[in-house]
């Protein structure tokens, strides 16, 4: 890596007015969008009590705009999970309940060990903190 200040994005210089076609216009700049997710107008009224129910906490764990079809297909199919289980009779399938952990992993509320990066919870006690810890000392025994 270049010594000195990081380079500036194309699109800070086009509102600079310094953009060079020549030397910027090969860069590409990655958008990280941080807008919530847009609801869908197809999605039925007991699909839309479940968005507002869990939307705080998917945003919580980072979901955007971007995967807003994802937790739109969550919504719907939670809706119809819970419209089976309330109905008395006959369970959902399991496949709708495989997808549905599925989904859940994939927007990182299925609980501590679905959150990708997030330390997965309390750490184990079982565990040493340093596999290194007894290196060069004698045991006690």
């Amino acid at each position: 890596m270049k010594r000195g200040p990081k380079a500036e994005t194309p699109s800070a210089k086009l509102a600079r007015g310094t953009f060079q076609p020549v030397r910027d216009g090969g860069k590409t700049e990655i958008v990280v969008p941080g807008d919530p997710p847009i609801m869908p107008e197809y999605m039925t009224a007991q699909a839309q009590e479940v968005w507002m129910e869990v939307l705080g906490r998917v945003m919580a764990a980072g979901v955007t705009e971007i995967d807003s079809a994802l937790f739109a297909r969550y919504c719907s199919l939670e809706a119809l999970v819970r419209q089976a289980f309330n109905a008395g009779g006959d369970p959902p399938p399991a496949a709708y309940l495989t997808v549905l952990r599925q989904h859940e992993e994939l927007l990182r509320i299925a609980g501590p060990k679905s959150r990708v990066g997030g330390g997965g919870g309390a750490a184990d006690v079982t565990k040493p903190g340093n596999p290194f810890q007894r290196n060069g000392h004698r045991s006690r025994s």
